[in-house]
């Protein structure tokens, strides 16, 4: 009986966190109280009490929960044994369709960094932010030196990635290819490839365009 009641404990409480992640993003810190929160996902205010004290704990938990998330996704890929052209485009497929699937999450972070409210997320998303940040130049420096890679400047590409990948699946600015029409469902893999192209040497990139 203890261990159902737990159970559903976590999965009222994740639905909760999504359901306000929803909002906040939204409407922002200020836009959003406990009075709507509770009215969207029809609940007691009181249950929000309960699960975490305050707007504010609420908040921070929200960040606290997928920051987990992303640095656990990369101690698990990290595992794998994989050359750094597989693990760089096997680690790009993964952060791409985090972000694609977790649009309020991300609308809500970069809310965050503009405002700079909050001192206690900033410093979880800058924490989160450096261990992907370390794992990219991880790769692209493993790859320069086995010379899968061109001799890049790593911290740049490592950079780029990380401001500009985000603003593309979270601003809609995908929809800009095709105006009369859907967005294309290869544009993640377009996005890589092209990525790539940016570090494999022309020689390795005709070979693997010619065993396509």
């Amino acid at each position: 009986m203890t261990q159902q009641t737990d159970h559903s404990s976590q999965v009222s409480k994740q639905l909760l966190l999504e359901g306000a992640e929803e909002l906040f993003a939204r409407y922002g810190f200020d836009g959003t109280s406990i009075r709507l929160i509770a009215k969207k996902l029809d609940i007691n205010s009181g249950m929000i009490s309960y699960y975490f004290g305050s707007k504010e704990a609420l908040y921070l938990e929200i960040f606290k929960n997928r920051l987990i998330q992303i640095t656990a996704e990369i101690s698990e890929f990290d595992r794998f044994e994989l050359d750094a052209e597989e693990k760089l485009r096997g680690y790009l497929l993964i952060y791409i369709k985090r972000i694609s699937s977790n649009e309020n999450f991300h609308r809500l972070l970069y809310n965050q960094l503009a405002t700079h409210r909050h001192p206690a997320v900033i410093a979880m998303v800058t924490e989160a932010r450096v261990h992907i940040y370390q794992f990219l130049l991880k790769i692209i420096s493993s790859g320069i030196q086995t010379g899968q890679f061109k001799s890049i400047d790593a911290e740049i590409f490592a950079l780029n990635i990380l401001s500009f990948i985000p603003p593309v699946y979270t601003g809609n600015l995908s929809s800009l290819m095709h105006l009369n029409e859907p967005v294309r469902n290869d544009i993640t893999g377009r996005m890589i490839d092209h990525i790539l192209l940016m570090v494999i040497p022309e020689k390795f990139a005709l070979n693997n365009s010619c065993h396509a």
